[in-house]
C-alpha cells in the first residue's frame, strides 16, 4: 500500500509559488496531437502575469517537446524557482490550471496509488506469455515453453487411449507448475499484488491452481481479447486500490480516536511529524491557500505517507491522519 513519493518531497522546501496545470491528452483521436497542442497552448494563456513571460516561453517549450500518446492526462508542476515537474498518469483529467503557494499534488498521487503492478499470464497447455505491468507501462516480459510430446491425446483405443491420455494430463499439469513457478518470480520481482490468467479453460484453470499458495491475488480472466483482457485488470486494479483506502480509512478512525492528545488538527499534527499516513480528499475547488496542499504539502516535508481518497465523514476539513504516536 505504500506510495513512492520522495520525488515530490523536494518540492515541499521551495519558496515563492507554483503553478499545476491538468492537461488532458486525447491519443485515441486521428488529430492526437494536434488537439494536445492546443490543450498546452490553451493552459499557458489561462496563466496570470505574474508568472515572467521567459520563464512560461521555457515551460512551453518543455511541453512542445513531449509525446501525444504518452498518457492519458498530464500533470505539470512548476515551481516560480524554475524547475518542472511533468508526470503523464493513466487516468483522463479535465484541463485546469491552479496557481498558489503550494502545488496541487492530489491529483498526481491519487493516480499514482491507482498504478497497482500486476502480472498478466497469457496460458495454453504447452506455456505461457508472460507480461508484468506497472499501470499502463511494461516492466518485464517472460515466455513459458513446456513440453509438448504428449499435449495431444492419442487416438488408438483401450488401455493404449487411456494411457496416452494420463501422459497427456501428466504433461500439462508440469507445464502449469513450471507456469506458474515463473509467474511467481516474476510477481516477486516487480512486487506485484495480482497476477491475472487468461487463456483457454483448461490451461488457466491449472495454472491458477498452480498458483493457490501465492502470496498475491490470483484471478481467472474470462476476457480472450486484449482488450477485454485491458478492462477485466483494470477494474481488478482499481479494486485493490479501493480496498487500500477503505482499510486505511478504518485505521485513520481508530488513530485518531484512541490516540492520547490528539484534538483534531490534523495540519499540526503532520507538521510536528506525528503523522505516520496523511488521508485527504480533495474536492478540486479553486483556491490559494487551500487546508488540503498545506497538509499534504506538511507530510512530504516530514516523510509521512499520503492517501487521497473519496470524502467520508471520517475526514475534517477534509484531512485525517493515521498517527505515529
Amino acid at each position: 500500500m505504500d506510495l513512492a513519493l520522495d520525488d515530490l518531497r523536494p518540492l515541499a522546501g521551495r519558496s515563492g509559488r507554483f503553478l499545476t496545470m491538468l492537461l488532458p491528452a486525447p491519443s485515441h483521436h486521428s488529430d492526437a496531437a494536434e488537439r494536445f497542442a492546443i490543450e498546452r497552448k490553451t493552459a499557458l494563456r489561462a496563466v496570470s502575469d505574474d508568472w515572467p513571460a521567459d520563464d512560461l516561453r521555457a515551460l512551453e517549450e518543455q511541453l512542445g517537446a513531449l509525446p501525444h500518446d504518452a498518457g492519458a492526462g498530464l500533470i505539470v508542476v512548476h515551481s516560480s524557482e524554475g524547475d518542472s515537474l511533468i508526470e503523464f498518469i493513466d487516468d483522463p483529467v479535465d484541463a485546469a490550471v491552479f496557481e498558489g503557494r503550494y502545488p496541487r499534488l492530489a491529483p498526481l498521487i491519487e493516480s499514482r496509488q491507482r498504478t497497482i503492478a500486476h502480472v498478466v499470464v497469457e496460458a495454453d497447455l504447452a506455456g505461457a506469455d508472460l507480461t508484468a505491468f506497472d499501470g499502463g507501462n511494461v516492466l518485464a516480459t517472460g515466455v513459458v515453453e513446456g513440453e509438448t510430446e504428449f499435449i495431444h491425446r492419442g487416438h488408438a483405443g483401450g488401455w493404449s487411449q487411456r494411457r496416452f491420455q494420463q501422459r497427456a494430463e501428466n504433461t500439462w499439469e508440469e507445464n502449469a507448475d513450471d507456469v506458474a513457478e515463473s509467474a511467481r518470480r516474476l510477481a516477486d520481482r516487480v512486487h506485484a499484488r495480482l497476477i491475472a490468467v487468461a487463456g483457454p479453460d483448461r490451461a488457466r484453470t491449472m495454472v491458477v491452481k498452480a498458483l493457490a499458495d501465492a502470496p498475491m491475488s490470483v484471478v481467472s480472466l474470462t476476457a480472450g481479447s486484449p482488450d477485454g483482457i485491458a478492462d477485466e485488470v483494470t477494474r481488478l486494479t482499481a479494486d485493490i486500490a479501493a480496498s487500500d483506502s477503505v482499510e486505511l480509512i478504518r485505521h485513520a478512525r481508530e488513530s485518531m480516536a484512541t490516540t492520547e492528545g490528539f484534538v483534531g488538527n490534523v495540519l499540526d499534527a503532520v507538521t510536528a511529524g506525528r503523522v505516520e499516513t496523511l488521508i485527504v480528499h480533495d474536492d478540486g475547488q479553486p483556491g490559494d491557500d487551500r487546508y488540503v496542499d498545506r497538509c499534504i504539502s506538511a507530510a512530504l516535508s516530514t516523510g509521512a505517507s499520503i492517501r487521497v481518497v473519496p470524502n467520508v465523514g471520517a475526514l475534517r476539513d477534509g484531512a485525517g491522519a493515521v498517527l505515529r504516536w
